[in-house]
């Protein structure tokens, strides 16, 4: 009974296909993963990522340094204090590090930001349109991701034209850190 349900489900689903396919259904395909790392503009806004948050490890590399330096200060100078006085100065320390490290989660958080509104800048901007504009040349009725599906016709594949269309409108964003 189950095989003979299986059969009808695969029958009517093949059917439906088929029928949908003869409608002048035409998927195209693109591999955002390619587009991420091969187009211009994303090699840019990619390396402008990159540089800003090695800027940011330098200054927190130094930072941490002097921190380091601090508590050898603090812990020669422990026997030398009463307790309180001891307590009160690690405290303004161990306060003095979550500042710090709250302010550098904000500037990576910042940089994060700027990149997700950078990606979103090129998507509406440009991409929708350049993949709009090649599915309408391809008589393509939809585009997929292909990294979502499986292709079997490499000719539907419009990677390497969404990939020349966008170097040629831009070739790079600035990342806005704000």
């Amino acid at each position: 009974m189950k095989k003979i349900l299986f059969a009808l489900i695969l029958s009517v689903g093949f059917f439906v296909t088929s029928a949908r396919a003869d409608d002048g259904l035409r998927v195209g395909v693109m591999d955002v993963m390619k587009i991420n790392s091969d187009a211009a503009v994303m090699k840019s806004l990619n390396k402008q990522k990159d540089s800003a948050l090695a800027d940011i490890q330098k200054v927190v590399n130094a930072k941490r340094k002097d921190f380091e330096k601090r508590e050898d200060e603090l812990k020669t100078k422990q026997s030398l204090m009463d307790k309180e006085a001891f307590l009160k100065e690690l405290q303004s320390f161990q306060k003095d590090v979550m500042d710090y490290d709250k302010q550098t989660e904000q500037k990576v958080a910042g940089i994060e930001k700027a990149y997700i509104e950078a990606l979103k800048t090129i998507q509406k901007d440009y991409l929708d349109r350049i993949v709009r504009k090649i599915g309408a040349e391809k008589k393509y009725s939809l585009v997929l991701n292909s990294q979502t599906t499986i292709v079997l016709d490499k000719n539907l594949d419009i990677t390497d034209s969404v990939i020349d269309a966008l170097n040629e409108e831009v070739k790079e964003i600035k990342l806005n850190v704000k």
